[in-house]
């Protein structure tokens, strides 16, 4: 009888820890972008064990629980589809990925002389997005609306997740463009170049004084090593 029951003891023991093993979650987090490193905003993220799907954020950033081989596949509109495989046995995960553009949306860029590298770049980038960055925002009201009658809200045109993918996705592009001129002009080179400093100590520098689109916009490259100029002064007096 004793026996009986230490196998039946042992069996639920093994039993309890088997459910817990196939029922361990984990927590798979991370962020979805493009080959120019530019976040997706509202991507659907899809456990395709459980059914389970997340939306990235404004910063492309997602969350979803899963569990050791699990696949996610993410889509995108305008992208091809990705499937990556959670390794986590339990814990959390971060799953950074990042995905292409579908190339029936690719285009040809004409390389010509007078532009520089990064306008050649901001060209191509512009061609390749373009199917997105044409299409128009749909507008809070309809277009046969009358003055004074009131915004008309649509939860299938303006609010839609295309339509908030499509927003949001300008909205970074704005951004990424900017960040992009910024690094065209305040590279490591000059700033070697007109301060001296190397290494680690470049690093910081330049992260402590980066510059803004407007003031990179405004300055001509004399007045630009007139500026690192000053702001290294003032770095080294903190």
């Amino acid at each position: 009888m004793k026996q009986f029951a230490r196998i039946l003891a042992l069996c639920c023991a093994w039993g309890w820890l088997t459910v817990q093993l196939v029922q361990a979650q984990v927590t798979v987090t991370g962020v979805v972008s493009d080959t120019n490193r530019l976040v997706l905003p509202y991507a659907t993220v899809t456990n395709l064990k459980t059914g389970k799907h997340s939306v990235t954020d404004q910063g492309g950033f997602y969350r979803i629980s899963a569990s050791r081989g699990d696949r996610l596949t993410v889509s995108f509109v305008g992208y091809n589809s990705d499937t990556v495989m959670v390794t986590a046995a339990s814990g959390d995960q971060t799953i950074n990925i990042k995905m292409t553009v579908t190339s029936k949306f690719l285009k040809g860029v004409d390389i010509s002389a007078k532009y520089s590298p990064y306008q050649l770049d901001s060209i191509a980038r512009r061609e390749q997005y373009g199917y997105l960055l044409d299409l128009p925002n749909q507008p809070l009201a309809g277009g046969n609306t009358p003055q004074g009658a009131g915004i008309v809200f649509s939860p299938i045109t303006r609010f839609s997740k295309k339509e908030k993918q499509k927003r949001q996705f300008k909205e970074n592009y704005v951004k990424m463009e900017e960040e992009k001129y910024i690094d065209s002009r305040f590279t490591p080179i000059l700033v070697n170049r007109v301060i001296g400093l190397s290494g680690d100590s470049l690093q910081h520098f330049m992260r402590d004084n980066y510059p803004t689109y407007d003031q990179m916009r405004a300055m001509d490259t004399n007045d630009l090593y007139y500026w690192i100029t000053d702001k290294y002064k003032s770095w080294m007096k903190k």
